[in-house]
């Protein structure tokens, strides 16, 4: 009798441990299941943004709009879309979020591409914006940042001297050096930013400031000077515009931001020659930025070839998101620029 107690209490043991087992596996299944479906839907929004942002391009191209439509606004259809939110019939969603590039501080912008290092040097103008810049940033993030010091002209002259394409620092210093000397060692890029991470790894920088400037700044394009989009930015980077006269800018205030995004509201755009259409241009001096310069340079409306995507999908309680970067300056082939799980 006992050992048939024995021997019972084993072949239940042994019938739990499989059924504990199989529910297991089932799950894992099911689970592994979400997770591609949901992979799969971002993915598969990447796509769709892609389509979305060039057919725009193609369609103002070859004149379908009846409207006139001069630069990147938030009346385009790639503008109409982000933040939609598609339903599949079987319980996934997709969430697109599309911004275009102009919408931020683009740092490469910031070092002109020359056909000699002459001409590749980066101006006095950049260096005080980027003091600016720098000085704005550590000023609203002290509690984040507490128990660091950044010296914002060093971290100018740093990140200009990355960038530029020779190894003389603007203070005379041997830009090599600090690289050099890190574990393990490496050299300054001296050419464009190919990620906002790579901010990190510049003299001057850490992780912690380079995610507090993160929500500023792109490094797309790759090349070209072209500045912050004020038609399309949000209202913390249209509080860097830089404007004025020589020896007399600053950065753009609460009310010229505040007057900006009103005349937004409007269906109203900022341009810097209000004939580019008469019925929607407001200038620059309508909105507060006066009658002299503006820093980073543009002329708006500025149109937009370059578009950041992000593409969520969700299946149940599994979310994958894509971040990728669009280039449609060709008129014939959209590319991809970047591609990320995040």
């Amino acid at each position: 009798m006992p050992m048939v107690l024995i021997i019972g209490l084993i072949l239940s043991a042994s019938i739990f441990s499989f059924l504990r087992r199989s529910m297991v596996d089932s799950f894992l299944a099911r689970n592994y299941e979400r997770v591609a479906a949901a992979e799969g839907l971002a993915r598969g929004g990447i796509s769709i943004a892609t389509a979305v942002v060039f057919n725009h391009r193609y369609s103002k191209d070859i004149g379908l709009f009846k409207k006139k439509d001069p630069g990147a606004t938030f009346s385009d259809l790639w503008a109409r879309v982000t933040h939609s939110t598609l339903e599949t019939k079987w319980g996934g969603t997709l969430k697109i979020t599309i911004e275009e590039t102009g919408s931020r501080l683009n740092l490469n912008a910031l070092v002109p591409v020359g056909r000699t290092e002459e001409e590749s040097q980066p101006s006095e103008e950049a260096e005080e914006f980027l003091v600016a810049f720098f000085e704005k940033v550590i000023d609203e993030s002290q509690t984040q940042l507490a128990g660091s010091t950044y010296d914002p002209r060093e971290m100018a002259r740093n990140l200009l001297d990355y960038l530029d394409p020779d190894d003389v620092g603007i203070s005379g210093k041997n830009e090599s050096e600090y690289y050099s000397n890190q574990d393990p060692p490496y050299k300054a890029a001296n050419g464009p930013l190919l990620s906002i991470e790579e901010i990190a790894l510049i003299e001057g920088f850490d992780a912690r400031i380079t995610r507090r400037i993160k929500p500023y700044v792109t490094v797309y394009p790759l090349l070209g000077e072209t500045g912050i989009n004020a038609n399309t930015a949000p209202a913390h980077v249209l509080a860097l515009i830089l404007y004025g006269s020589s020896g007399d800018m600053r950065l753009a205030d609460e009310n010229i931001v505040r007057s900006i995004l009103k005349n937004r509201q409007q269906d109203r755009i900022v341009c810097s020659q209000t004939e580019s259409d008469t019925e929607r241009c407001v200038s620059l001096s309508e909105v507060g930025l006066g009658t002299g310069s503006i820093y980073p340079p543009v002329e708006l409306p500025q149109e937009a070839y370059f578009f950041r995507v992000i593409s969520e999908g969700r299946v149940e309680d599994v979310v994958r998101r894509v971040e990728a970067v669009v280039d449609i300056s060709d008129r014939e082939n959209p590319q991809l620029l970047s591609w990320r799980l995040l």
